[in-house]
């Protein structure tokens, strides 16, 4: 199961696939190939786990902005899915630490919704990254991977 994991100091989002769908001849529209995941967000005491539907190619557009950001130690990476149910922004600042914001919906239609916030920095995103390295090297970038 492919997932990566954003560690802050006593919180955390993951994210992990449960299924992948069309891997690897058939590609979605919204980028790389549709996937049903798992999401688990913890922020200080609250607490959140569900199931909402991303693509490889969000994920992947992710990654390069949050690896771009890490290397220059400043701006922000975003991730909206494509249901717009998770929304999440890493916001780096000079020295290397990084705010972790957004919101999450598991169904679009409800108006339930968790705001979460935390705290991290560049020791633990080298481990995000390199996670997420993994992921788009097996399922490539927005157009998939070639075959």
């Amino acid at each position: 199961m492919e997932e990566f994991t954003i560690q802050g100091q006593g919180s955390f989002l993951k994210l992990s696939f449960e299924e992948v769908f069309g891997f690897p001849n058939k590609t979605c529209h919204w980028g790389g190939y549709d996937t049903k995941a798992i999401l688990e967000i913890k922020s200080e005491n609250y607490y959140v786990k569900g199931i909402f539907c991303t693509s490889t190619g969000e994920l992947f557009e992710f990654f390069e902005q949050l690896k771009d950001c890490n290397d220059k130690v400043d701006g922000f990476a975003r991730f909206i899915s494509y249901q717009r149910n998770l929304d999440l922004t890493a916001d780096y600042d000079k020295f290397g630490r990084i705010r972790i914001f957004g919101t999450f919906s598991e169904y679009s239609h409800d108006n339930n919704e968790l705001k979460f916030e935390f705290s991290t920095d560049q020791t633990f995103i080298t481990n995000t990254l390199n996670e997420l390295q993994i992921i788009t090297r097996k399922y490539g970038g927005m157009k998939g991977i070639i075959i």
